[in-house]
């Protein structure tokens, strides 16, 4: 069955709370051929810290189908409990009361479950699920099972509309990778981190940063828009266009023009035309200071000798592209000069987030009353309370055993893994529990020679009488004792781990004559007895027949009808001194037996 049952782990229903998931959808293509229990999907998603979760899963179980070879037909799935949920995340299914009733019907044979919620602790967490199916054929049986579904739940990353960042948290210290998120192909974009770690960057992907102490770290990353700024012109006028006017007249007979012109230019950029200072009486024209901004790819430069009376003089043009900051050359029909293109701040965005590094939680130390215990004893395992547990015996994991404590019946190596809210985890040592084996089952019997009750439980072992439940005085390790008043005498056999039994009650009386005359035509032979039959005279009423060794334990038993002389096999026998006791009501007798 347990090919079955392993398909139908996740009907993990009703065990957290209802109010964060809704109804889920079933799958109706969800089969299997040949026709055998599905799930689909067959692996359950990773959850992220943080983040939303919801997932469908539809589960397909068949009334009747082959199970290695045996036909099987189900009748009824019952959930009947689960344990390991990480917390923030639930559970709703297509059944409310967790029992899912299968017949012929196909709309019986297929369900779903909703897993959603947010989860808020990472770890690698399992899902242990009882379940009770419930089989008509090949016959009519329950079978309890317990099964197991992982579910990883991972840092997940972070981030704003300014930039992501990947883990969000981790335990004791973290890497963390950041990326800017805000970019322009037009304009040119600063960046300024500030990580909180004692660490800045101005790059869009920076450096892997590193936490190396829990805390809580808040990032700021301010981007800002840059606009390109004309900051300085240059122009060295190499014609003579200016000449000539009356401003700067040509002088006769000499030819050259007086004085020098008076610079200034124009700047067009898309629409905008603006126009700088002038000037006076220069050819090698400079400009600083400027702070024009420049909001398209192209702009144009027109230069002028500047006339009071006459037309402005024009000193040629230049298109230029503006791509980068830097310092670029240009010339005109009348001169050369340079253009410097500079940067400022034109729109700035800022963002902000955290970045947590829990601790990890002290190493627990797993609390007990003993770690040696005796056949059917148990033994309690706790720690202090956390809020997750994980019990582990020689290496695997407890399924069901997510509480802080825990109890065993058992010997094995334990362990208990914790988790905080965080998700940051610690393994305690590791405890070995010994359970030791109790003595073998004693019994007291009665010397009939000498009217003493027997009992040797032979070496490494320790022993005390007992009168009515209270332990006789200096009884201690006695291989017979001579009662001094009728009563239930028994004996307290301890090995030397401490485990101990107690034989059944011998009740002693002392007897009297209709006692004697029970057993007075009692016989047993041949003595010594070697192999064969053993004939056994003057039995009047039903009997108890056992035979024991010389350390009270039985070897042999049997019941004696009240016939008066019958004869019963026993088997073959160590030579040496045993005893046989007959009991018929509340009278018994004894008797030495001696295998040769």
């Amino acid at each position: 069955m347990k090919h079955l049952f392993s398909l139908i782990i996740l009907l993990i229903f009703h065990t957290q709370s209802f109010g964060q998931c809704t109804g889920c959808a079933i799958n109706s293509a969800c089969t299997a051929s040949p026709l055998a229990p599905a799930l689909c999907p067959e692996v359950l998603p990773d959850a992220s810290l943080g983040l939303l979760y919801d997932t469908d899963v539809t589960f397909f179980i068949p009334q009747q189908f082959d199970n290695g070879g045996i036909n099987v037909t189900l009748s009824q799935i019952t959930i009947t409990s689960v344990s390991g949920l990480p917390s923030g995340l639930s559970w709703t299914a297509s059944e409310l009361d967790n029992i899912y009733d299968i017949t012929s019907d196909p709309s019986t044979q297929r369900g779903c479950v909703k897993i959603c919620g947010t989860p808020d602790a990472i770890g690698s967490y399992t899902i242990s699920v009882n379940v009770i199916a419930s089989v008509s054929a090949p016959i009519s049986t329950t079978a309890p099972q317990t099964f197991t579904l992982p579910l990883l739940v991972l840092p997940g990353s972070g981030g704003n509309s300014g930039f992501s960042f990947d883990p969000v948290s981790g335990c004791d210290s973290l890497e963390v990778n950041f990326e800017a998120l805000i970019t322009s192909s037009t304009q040119p974009i600063s960046y300024l981190w500030d990580f909180g770690n004692g660490n800045t960057s101005t790059e869009m992907l920076p450096e892997t940063q590193f936490y190396t102490l829990p805390d809580t770290y808040s990032v700021n990353l301010q981007t800002n828009f840059l606009n390109y700024v004309l900051e300085q012109v240059t122009f060295n006028v190499t014609g003579s266009n200016w000449c000539g006017d009356i401003e700067e007249p040509s002088i006769p007979f000499i030819g050259t023009c007086t004085g020098s012109p008076d610079v200034f230019f124009q700047l067009t950029i898309g629409s905008s035309t603006q126009q700088s200072a002038t000037v006076d009486n220069t050819t090698s024209f400079s400009l600083s200071g400027l702070s024009y901004v420049i909001n398209e790819p192209a702009l144009g430069f027109t230069f002028f000798d500047e006339d009071v009376v006459t037309n402005n003089d024009n000193l040629g043009s230049a298109i230029l592209q503006v791509n980068a900051p830097g310092t670029y050359n240009f010339n005109t029909s009348e001169g050369y000069g340079t253009y410097t293109i500079g940067t400022q701040v034109g729109l700035t965005f800022t963002n902000t987030d955290t970045v947590i590094v829990y601790p990890s939680p002290e190493i627990p130390i797993i609390q007990f009353s003993d770690s040696a215990i005796c056949e059917g004893d148990s033994v309690l395992l706790s720690v202090d309370s956390t809020s997750f547990h994980q019990w582990y015996k020689d290496g695997e994991q407890i399924f069901g055993a997510n509480g802080s404590a825990i109890t065993t019946l058992t010997q094995g190596v334990f362990q208990v893994e914790i988790r905080t809210d965080g998700g940051c985890g610690a393994f305690s040592q590791a405890l070995e529990i010994q359970v030791f084996q109790n003595p073998d089952f004693p019994t007291v019997f009665l010397n009939p020679i000498t009217n003493n009750l027997l009992f040797n439980a032979g070496v490494d072992f320790n022993w005390i009488w007992l009168l009515d439940g209270v332990v006789i005085e200096n009884s201690n390790n006695l291989t017979s004792i001579q009662p001094q008043v009728e009563g239930n005498y028994s004996v307290i056999v301890e090995s030397v781990n401490g485990c101990a039994t107690t034989s059944p009650d011998y009740p002693f009386v002392f007897v009297g004559l209709n006692k004697i005359d029970q057993f007075r035509n009692l016989t047993i032979y041949p003595q010594p007895w070697n192999n064969g039959l053993l004939h056994i005279d003057g039995i009047i009423e039903p009997a108890d027949f056992y035979l024991s060794d010389i350390s009270g334990r039985v070897v042999f038993s049997t019941n004696l009808s009240a016939n008066q002389y019958q004869q019963i096999q026993i088997p073959t026998l160590s030579s040496g001194i045993y005893f046989i006791k007959i009991q018929t009501g509340d009278s018994s007798t004894s008797r030495l037996f001696v295998v040769k």
